[in-house]
């Protein structure tokens, strides 16, 4: 199982997973906004959102 977070204010909203081999995209349904994109990264459980920034480890990912 993998974990795509995608935002508190995201919840209950109903969404579209686009994923490819190497992404996964969620967009809302009701608006077609692209809430996040994770890169798959089959080793890891939780795949960041690379739309936001890193967050307190500014060098710990890379940013869009």
């Amino acid at each position: 199982m993998h974990h795509l977070k995608v935002g508190a204010v995201h919840a209950r909203r109903r969404v579209l997973a686009i994923v490819d081999e190497r992404e996964v995209t969620v967009v809302d349904l009701a608006t077609g906004g692209i809430f996040s994109t994770h890169l798959i990264e089959p080793d890891k459980g939780y795949w960041r959102n690379r739309r936001r920034n890193p967050g307190r480890w500014p060098g710990s990912g890379e940013t869009s």
